[in-house]
């Protein structure tokens, strides 16, 4: 395969999992604010931010898990070349990362979620 070719999905990918990633943690840091200076008393307010805090998670577990499979493609693609890059991503434990990441996300979403109907 062109190794300018997988050097594009290579940084498209990279780009997709970077916006995955903010999208992550500004969520989650936008949640932890109203958590922590909202006014929790009201029922259709902790309605809305456990939705939110719900959605913005299982969307970035979906995202992250999507990216992590293109990394894992590429690196299957790729083995056959002399690049580091190839090298190093076929032997990477994609599923082990894919699992870390459903972790985090599920941890980040079940603690915020707990807090705010506490």
């Amino acid at each position: 395969m062109d190794q300018n070719l997988n050097a594009k999905r290579v940084h498209n990918t990279e780009l997709g999992f970077n916006a995955t990633r903010m999208v992550f943690i500004f969520g989650n840091l936008a949640t932890l604010a109203m958590i922590t200076f909202g006014d929790l008393s009201s029922d259709p307010f902790k309605l809305a931010l456990s939705a939110f805090v719900i959605i913005i998670n299982i969307a970035s577990v979906l995202s992250f898990d999507t990216e992590l499979k293109q990394f894992e493609a590429i690196g299957k693609d790729t083995h056959e070349e002399k690049s580091n890059y190839a090298q190093a991503g076929s032997k990477n434990p994609w599923g082990a990362f894919r699992v870390f990441c459903l972790l985090i996300c599920v941890a980040a979403a079940v603690t915020q979620f707990m807090a705010i109907n506490a």
